[in-house]
């Protein structure tokens, strides 16, 4: 007999695997926490189509102050500030400030 989470997961009972019936509530739990208040505290790790030793992570650093960030609802690439002065450099467009 299994039961169910909040989240609709079917799991088996105490009494069918106590040790798996266990780690999977606090599992459960922590998934039912995250689909409710997702937050992610310095990093995203993304592993990408292929499961292996790469990886890609985005990565914050200690903010001082409330911070957004804006991704436009667009396709294309995120350029870098290396990729622009690179750009500046080969094209010898003048970047004011940089």
């Amino acid at each position: 007999m299994a039961g169910t989470t909040t989240k609709g997961f079917r799991y088996p009972t105490a009494s069918d695997a106590p040790a798996i019936h266990t780690a999977f509530l606090n599992l459960a739990s922590d998934v039912d926490s995250f689909l409710d208040t997702p937050q992610v505290t310095t990093s995203v790790i993304f592993e990408g189509s292929t499961a292996d030793a790469f990886e890609t992570t985005l990565t914050v650093v200690d903010p001082t102050a409330d911070r957004t960030i804006t991704l436009p609802n667009q396709t294309g690439t995120v350029a870098l500030t290396t990729d622009i002065e690179n750009f500046a450099r080969v094209t010898g467009f003048m970047l004011g400030g940089m």
